[in-house]
């Protein structure tokens, strides 16, 4: 994570993470199973089995979504501006116990026509929401899934891209550039250059961990070893930190003015 990241796309990331994780939907799935055979709050009297089955897994969605996403996001942005975590656990705890009580009041008005919401029933859903917001928030407050926006992994240990394994060790160096020379690729490093026989898309395939841009049908460049960039009609030319030219061709203008090439 970087300090350019948003705190909201931090938590999309993190929300996609957790339901990606294989054991979520086992999880999800037995939380409403329980729910909908044990029928807490009235719905064992009120509703059959697959009525009751169908409310809580509209509850269950519903709220775990939102709770999880409004929580994960305000640590975030709490986390930045220098909050402690038992003042952040307090406050995302109320927020989410909240918008929950508020979200199950709504699926309530739909299911049971409960209409007008009162002042009772709200305390009565918040004394149900709190105390499963607080636990739910603390473990994104607390645990391993939030880290500092600005922190790394301590263990984490930036791997060369996978194309300089293919290069003599004495021009093994910082990538600067791959060009197309007949059936060949041209690698350009810091520590010289060398012809391997293979496409540009593959070649670049293994660039991963060099932030970099295809900028011509026969040329990719390493974005940190731009030295200088220049429009000359209607295509651009980009001067490398070796000092050779390399032309953007009209095709990927606008991906070189994305990058802030151009």
């Amino acid at each position: 994570m970087t300090v350019k990241d948003s705190a909201l796309r931090l938590a999309m990331r993190e929300l996609q993470s957790l339901l990606r994780r294989p054991g979520t939907p086992v999880i999800v799935a037995a939380v409403i199973g329980v729910l909908a055979i044990s029928g807490p709050f009235g719905t064992l009297e009120s509703m059959g089995f697959a009525t009751r089955l169908l409310y809580w897994a509209v509850i269950v969605g519903v709220t775990l979504l939102s709770g999880w996403f409004v929580s994960l996001w305000l640590v975030h942005v709490m986390i930045r501006r220098g909050w402690g975590k038992p003042a952040i656990w307090a406050l995302v705890s109320l927020v989410v116990a909240v918008i929950v009580a508020v979200e199950v009041a709504l699926v309530n008005i739909v299911a049971f026509g409960i209409w007008p919401v009162t002042g009772e029933a709200i305390l009565s859903l918040l004394l149900s929401t709190v105390p499963i917001a607080l636990i739910v928030t603390a473990v994104f407050t607390w645990g391993p899934t939030v880290a500092e926006p600005d922190e790394a992994p301590a263990t984490a240990v930036p791997q060369p891209p996978r194309l300089l394994s293919r290069l003599p060790l004495d021009k093994r160096g910082p990538l600067i550039a791959l060009s197309v020379q007949d059936h060949y690729v041209e690698v350009v490093t810091a520590k010289g250059r060398e012809l391997l026989l293979m496409r540009l898309g593959d070649a670049m395939a293994e660039t991963e961990g060099c932030a970099g841009l295809q900028v011509h049908r026969s040329h990719w460049v390493a974005l940190g070893q731009v030295r200088a960039a220049r429009r000359e009609g209607a295509r651009g030319v980009l001067t490398m930190s070796d000092g050779r030219e390399i032309p953007v061709s009209r095709t990927y203008l606008p991906d070189a003015k994305e990058a802030g090439l151009l």
